[in-house]
């Protein structure tokens, strides 16, 4: 106000007190105290001020000129002043000047600091004062704190604009937990698909550098997050873990998630906290709600904010996990609001003691500012060191607006590098900075760390920097002329790609953000793909898909030509390959597949050409588009006579039969698949290539036609095998393939108690590894053994719900059976007429797909259920109909049933059992079995 002095604020009056952490030493500033293992170390206070001013730029040169001017304000002092000053420090932190740990000597310039430096945190002091405006969100978060120590998991958001102080309170809160307890993840702005669990990933990598024991703890109970995090294994490890885990989704990586922090937690509280969660990716907003239902004790509080607007005008997916976990109690909601003038009022006296009691002044800077205390902080920085008051202050209306104005007072260097640094992230590292405009990495650092210094554009974490505040960064991004930011997109890509040559960690997916930016669609298509594909390997589907999404408008930008073909043929490959794990054999995978495989004669020697027809082929199958699946089999085949490649032999020759066998050509399936199996036995195939093993998918297909053709010691060797090898290759979908083709061969030898055992075995498996495919098969064998057993009172419903997810997913194969199974257990129930409603569909089914897989068992529970309704004559032309289609199908087991099922009625002849014992002579094994044993007693 006119005629009051006003005060000015000095860098260390407004730069927040030093708390940190160095080899055995603890400064505090606020306290002016340095320890080292706890026992105070004397210093006076120009030594102490020059350690502060060192620690504030670990790292980084800081010159003899900024250590006077910060230290002394550069007034009748000497080089040599400061040369005893830092000898007396060196002393007191017992550092060798020949081999330093703490302080280095830039010869003729300055000095550098640099020992590591753990995150600042706040003074003992700051954290004894109340928080101005938070005092009941920062007891909400104690609070919070109390519950998860004593084992009651706590998620907390905190919610608010940007601006708003959502940073400071976790920072205050996170700062009396301490940092053992703590591990910090930053959700990034992503453009396209966000890399799955980012924000997870980085705070398990920050933990395990801090704790080694978790790294063991991960790999016992969270192999699929061990492989997300490669640097904790050798390579051998990861591929031995690739093989393991082949097959495993997302539903696992969650539930390992769960116990490795429920484990990890029986010793020591932890708080996860995760910070802008509105750009999260959906992996995480998915983790966040599992972990929030678990049922289990966990000393974990998870600590998330994000802008409350975003997730809500967004449409993003947090918006309805919040008010779900809200609705149950799983979830506290800290809003944070704007200060009062009141608030501000305080703020003041607490920055600025003498204008403490100024009304006038805080109600001049809270109408300016509307309270947002990140405006309220950084105008009163600006009114005390220009020596103006608020209300003299041209402040525009909104918080961008005084990001432009702070921006428009920058030098054009500071906002050239600042602009650059934008585009190249929230985080970024000073050697790709300087690449991108061109300059030496060491006058970025300088100009980065005087930046750093004034406490409002960035902050150093040793060879990085972060922006200080994300708004700051998306109004300077978007303050770059767009011809520009599409430039400074391009040399970030290219630098980031040699970077990442050098073995520099970047993401795919963040490569293909830059290019695409920088309007350069092919290889932004080629990192999407890559990014795709890991995403898979990373048993993230749905990451998968919206990668590909990403990729799509790149396809339309592209210019044609073989690049292009082949590129789409990948993403068209991948998207279908995570389409089918996650929505089944749908349309939206089989127009993905469909587009690549059309693709495939523009680039036949395609690297994915073998995932593609085994996908697209696999896919076909399970639709029960029978006709399409023999077409690709065909081309499956022609393509291999001319690459010589033996898996697109082994897929054709798997297509063929099972296609034949589903067809009841059980003789043809034979041929084909044991010409597979030939050509595969001494094939390695990597892990995650295909979704089955191919040589236990030929192992099982076979079983069952060498059943049907009564070969039955063959065809549980068929099993066995498949097992064996299963177990060998411990993949999940592989053992899965074998335990369902098991069960199918036992539900044909009548052993109820052992498909029982096996459904129960799949059961386990698909809850262990979340195989979306074994869901409903594990449920339909599991009641038709109930019912078999006498306790199927609800098998009906078990077995037809299952039919019905199956049919919603796409999956049609084998469908007449399963609605056999339906039949038979409404016969066992008493309910005839529901059993024959059953039928009458199956059959319909049958002729719609030709199918005659189950046929002939279909017209003996036809034969069954009109006996139960004493249908005579139907009983008896349902028995012809079912010797017809076995001896059709030149099927001896098939025949055997039927034959059994005629010489049980009273008018049957001595040609029946005749043609019985004939063909009994056909069926090699199975001795010990009911329907061997039934039809045997029969001819007796």
């Amino acid at each position: 106000m006119p005629g009051m002095a006003t005060e000015r604020l000095t860098p260390s009056q407004t730069s927040p007190a030093l708390r940190v952490r160095f080899h055995e030493f603890e400064l505090d500033e606020a306290d002016a105290r340095l320890t080292r293992t706890g026992r105070p170390v004397p210093l006076a206070p120009k030594p102490f001020a020059v350690l502060c001013a060192l620690v504030r730029t670990p790292r980084m040169l800081m010159t003899k000129n900024a250590l006077l001017d910060t230290v002394w304000g550069h007034r009748f002092v000497t080089e040599s002043v400061l040369k005893s000053t830092i000898s007396e420090l060196r002393a007191a932190l017992e550092d060798d000047p020949k081999q330093p740990r703490c302080i280095e000597t830039v010869s003729r310039r300055g000095y550098r600091f640099i020992a590591a430096v753990n995150a600042p945190a706040v003074s003992h002091a700051a954290m004894a004062s109340p928080m101005i405006g938070r005092a009941q969100p920062l007891e909400r978060l104690r609070a919070a704190w109390q519950l998860a120590t004593g084992g009651r998991r706590q998620i907390v958001w905190i919610a608010g604009e940007a601006g708003v102080g959502k940073t400071t309170l976790i920072e205050r809160f996170a700062a009396e937990v301490g940092d053992g307890r703590c591990a910090h993840g930053q959700c990034v702005e992503q453009y396209g698909a966000g890399e799955p669990y980012l924000p997870v990933l980085e705070a398990l990598t920050a933990l395990s550098k801090r704790d080694a024991a978790l790294a063991e703890l991960i790999r016992a109970v969270a192999p699929t997050w061990l492989l997300q995090l490669p640097w904790l294994c050798s390579a051998d490890e990861r591929e031995a873990l690739r093989r393991d885990l082949a097959g495993s989704g997302q539903a696992r990586m969650l539930r390992e998630m769960g116990e490795l922090l429920d484990r990890y937690t029986e010793d020591r509280p932890l708080l996860l906290v995760t910070e802008d969660l509105h750009w999260s990716d959906l992996a995480t907003v998915q983790l966040v709600d599992y972990l929030a239902r678990r049922r289990s004790s966990a000393r974990l509080a998870w600590l998330a904010s994000f802008r409350l607007t975003e997730v809500i005008a967004g449409e993003h997916p947090l918006h309805a996990v919040r008010n779900e976990l809200r609705l149950h109690g799983l979830a506290d909601e800290i809003v944070l609001d704007a200060f009062s003038e009141k608030e501000v009022a305080q703020f003041v006296a607490d920055r600025l003691p003498a204008r403490a009691g100024d009304e006038a002044f805080a109600h001049a800077l809270h109408a300016r500012t509307e309270g947002l205390p990140l405006l309220v902080a950084d105008v009163l920085k600006e009114a005390t060191a220009s020596g103006a008051g608020p209300e003299s202050m041209a402040i525009p209306t909104s918080l961008t607006g005084i990001v432009e104005r702070y921006i428009r007072q920058l030098s054009g260097a500071d906002r050239t590098l600042l602009e650059a640094a934008s585009v190249c992230g929230l985080e970024f590292r000073l050697t790709t900075l300087a690449r991108v405009i061109e300059r030496d990495t060491t006058s970025v650092a300088q100009s980065c760390a005087e930046l750093a210094r004034q406490h409002r554009w960035l902050t150093e974490v040793e060879e990085r920097c972060v922006f200080r505040h994300a708004l700051y960064r998306e109004v300077l991004y978007k303050s770059v002329a767009p011809l520009a930011r599409v430039d400074l997109h391009r040399k970030a890509a290219a630098t980031l790609e040699q970077e990442r040559a050098l073995g520099q960690a970047v993401s795919a997916i963040e490569l293909a953000s830059h290019f695409q930016l920088g309007s350069e669609p092919m290889p932004a298509l080629r990192y999407c793909a890559e990014a795709a594909e890991a995403a898979l390997a990373r048993f993230s589907p749905e990451e998968c898909i919206a990668i590909t999404d990403q990729a799509s408008p790149l396809l339309a930008q592209a210019p044609r030509g073989p690049e292009r073909d082949e590129l789409e043929i990948a993403i068209g490959t991948l998207r279908g390959l995570a389409a089918t794990r996650v929505l089944g054999a749908g349309s939206e995978a089989r127009s993905a597949l469909e587009r690549a495989y059309s693709l495939l004669d523009k680039a036949p020697q395609h690297a994915m050409r073998g995932r593609l027809l085994h996908g697209f082929g696999f896919m076909l199958f399970l639709r029960a588009e029978y006709a399409e699946a023999l077409r690709l089999a065909d081309r499956a085949e022609a393509l291999a006579s001319t690459t010589n490649d033996p898996v697109l032999v082994a897929t054709a020759c798997s297509l063929h039969g099972q296609v034949d066998h589903h067809q009841g050509r059980s003789q043809d399936a034979r041929a084909w698949l044991e010409r597979g199996l030939s050509l595969v036995e001494e094939l390695d195939v990597a892990p995650g290539e295909y979704l089955v093993d191919p040589q236990v998918a030929l192992l099982t297909s076979l079983a069952i036609p060498l059943l049907h053709l009564g070969q039955v010691a063959d065809a549980r060797s068929c099993v066995r095998r498949a097992h064996a090898r299963a177990r060998d290759r411990r993949w999940p979908m592989a053992r899965l393939a074998a335990i369902w083709h098991d069960a199918l061969v036992e539900v044909r030898l009548g052993d109820a108690a052992r498909v029982a055992a096996l459904a129960d075995e799949m059961n386990a498996l698909v809850d262990e590894f979340a195989l979306a495919h074994g869901l409903s098969g594990c449920r339909w064998f599991r009641a038709w053994a109930d019912a078999r057993m006498g306790h199927g009172t609800d098998a009906y419903r078990r077995v037809r719900d299952a039919y019905e997810e199956n049919v919603r997913l796409g999956m049609l194969s084998g469908a007449t059976e399963t609605l056999g199974y339906a039949a038979e257990v409404l016969l066992l129930g008493g309910d005839p007429p529901g059993a024959r409603k059953q039928l009458d569909e199956a059959f319909l089914l049958a002729e719609k797909l030709g199918e005659r897989v189950y046929l002939t068992q279909l017209h003996l529970l036809g034969a069954r259920t009109a006996d139960a309704l004493a249908e005579t004559d139907r009983a008896r032309e349902s028995i012809r109909g079912a010797l017809a289609e076995a001896r059709a199908q030149e099927a001896p087991w098939l025949e055997m049933l039927a034959l059994s099922a005629q010489c049980e009625r009273s008018e049957a002849s001595a040609k029946d059992r005749a043609s019985l014992r004939e063909v009994l002579d056909r069926i090699t094994g199975g001795e010990d079995t009911a329907p061997v044993a039934r039809a045997r007693a029969l001819v007796a």
